[in-house]
């Protein structure tokens, strides 16, 4: 599915694109049909399918290359890759196709598309090994200017605000940003020498999760706020309240003590078993299946939930006649290789 996803297309300004879905997502007054590219969850994808199949590294250095021809160089976006669409008939590229049916140019969040972007560039580097393409002029810009886009969100609390204009730090976000400096700091030290540099990534990364721990963790609830300027975490709410509980368990932040990320989860997602099970349909309102709840759950222990969720899964997604229907996109399959990957299973990385 990810082959499918990613266009091949040499001599294009499409080339090296990765598609939300094999289907298009919108359809303009022409009756064009369009795809859409959404740099924050193919990126999520890119990073599980090179620990899957390093034989993709290709396909991910033309990802790479794509986002740096695409990145805003200035002005408010400067260093995020907007969402865009490719036209289904010549592929050619927009920001915005002809009567969008949102705001437009858009992306949902500054600081996790940027952050997503650096592990990428670090999961390019573990799976190929290969320096070159990071020190591309392009490639080595556009990483340094996704690094200072977080830079530049960074609050004085350690936290990051999720784009210039909307003020909000989410609890999602910030475990997001702290694997982007991360990896950051392993790029800069292996693919540019910069020693320096990284360890100042490595303290940041540090900072937001000490962060994360001081201002979103709800003690008497004994969970995650889901962002800074929410209350109590409502755990009738699946999108953001419970979801949220799964990043920092995903992501490998603990909170104040050990076991708390495990725990915060348990008694979230309890709320959605029996008659609200998650595990057996949909409980967002929207639709998403939220793999990521799956692999949360085989993360605690509760192999029976993340086992009925994927048979279900399995049902719907691998039927040979339509396989990966809507609402099956890229980011999707970060989590679904997850599962796949022994060594994840095993060693507990993410």
């Amino acid at each position: 599915m990810f082959r499918q996803l990613a266009v091949q297309a040499p001599g294009q300004d499409a080339h090296g694109a990765v598609r939300m879905h094999w289907t298009p997502g919108h359809v303009d007054p022409q009756g064009q049909a369009w795809y859409q590219v959404q740099a924050y969850q193919a990126n999520l994808s890119v990073v599980q399918v090179l620990r899957i199949d390093p034989t993709l590294a290709p396909l991910a250095a033309d990802w790479l290359r794509w986002q740096s021809r695409h990145l805003s160089a200035v002005g408010p976006g400067q260093g995020v890759v907007f969402d865009h669409w490719l036209r289904a008939a010549d592929l050619q590229v927009a920001v915005c196709p002809p009567a969008p049916t949102g705001s437009c140019p858009f992306v949902d969040s500054y600081d996790s598309t940027a952050a997503s972007m650096l592990m990428v560039a670090d999961s390019y580097l573990a799976a190929a090994g290969d320096v070159a393409v990071l020190r591309e002029t392009a490639v080595r810009a556009a990483l340094r200017a996704s690094a200072a886009t977080m830079a530049a969100l960074r609050q004085a609390d350690g936290l990051t605000w999720a784009k210039p204009d909307y003020p909000v730090a989410y609890l999602m976000d910030a475990v997001e940003v702290a694997a982007g400096w991360r990896a950051w700091a392993r790029v800069q030290r292996a693919a540019y020498g910069d020693t320096a540099g990284a360890a100042g990534s490595m303290a940041t990364a540090q900072r937001t999760e000490d962060a994360m721990r001081a201002l979103l963790w709800h003690a008497p609830s004994q969970a995650w706020r889901h962002a800074l300027q929410a209350g109590a975490p409502v755990f009738s709410r699946w999108y953001a309240d419970t979801v949220a509980q799964a990043w920092p368990l995903l992501w490998g932040v603990e909170g104040p003590r050990s076991g708390d990320a495990a725990n915060a989860w348990r008694r979230a997602s309890a709320r959605w078993l029996g008659a609200d099970d998650w595990s057996r349909r949909n409980v967002d309102t929207a639709g998403f299946w939220w793999p990521a709840a799956a692999a949360a759950a085989q993360c605690v222990g509760d192999t029976a939930s993340a086992r009925t969720w994927i048979a279900r899964a399995r049902d719907a997604w691998l039927r040979p006649e339509q396989p990966f229907p809507w609402p099956f996109h890229v980011g999707d399959l970060r989590w679904l290789l997850w599962m796949a990957d022994p060594r994840a299973s095993v060693s507990g990385t993410r």
